[in-house]
């Protein structure tokens, strides 16, 4: 059957690198381990798909993907923010005065340097190889489905489904 003894030794040990979650076996100890990780610990989120693995980690996730409360708004405009630190970068702009406008119609970002206004475009407008998300309503299209989503909730005003925790768009 086998060659050699340790073609059947490494046969059976082969086998017995078993899952003891699900079953699935693996051919070493390291892929087996890599794995196992993704049964321990994990927190599914109520709302959606996502795993954490620990509860601080969901209620970070939930507050930030699912939930619209905003309770830290800015003293000098009216924008609210989901936390302190988001907050408090809004007043540094205020504060130090905004040097670069988003010149893309619709877009009120603003930032204070030209290096991290060219991110901004290229993540949110660039309509190139990686712009894959359009708007269904005004075709305005985006690289990350994420900006899609603020997009249809803040100029379209948009609303989840009852029930749901996100769009579902084809």
């Amino acid at each position: 059957m086998f060659s050699s003894n340790t073609k059947l030794f490494d046969h059976l040990h082969r086998q017995s690198l078993v899952c003891e979650h699900c079953g699935k076996a693996f051919s070493s100890e390291r892929l087996l381990r890599d794995h196992v990780r993704q049964h321990v610990n994990q927190v599914k989120c109520p709302f959606c798909d996502m795993t954490c693995t620990t509860l601080a980690a969901l209620k970070i996730h939930i507050r930030f993907c699912h939930c619209d409360e905003r309770p830290f708004p800015c003293d000098f405009c009216d924008k609210r923010f989901k936390n302190q630190r988001d907050l408090q970068k809004r007043t540094e702009v205020h504060n130090e005065g905004t040097v670069y406008h988003c010149t893309v119609e619709g877009c009120d970002y603003s930032c204070q340097t030209f290096q991290t206004m060219s991110h901004h475009f290229k993540r949110v407008h660039e309509v190139g190889g990686m712009s894959k998300y359009k708007c269904h309503i005004c075709d305005k299209v985006f690289s990350w489905c994420y900006t899609l989503t603020l997009h249809l909730r803040k100029k379209h005003e948009l609303k989840w489904p009852s029930g749901h925790s996100r769009f579902r768009l084809c």
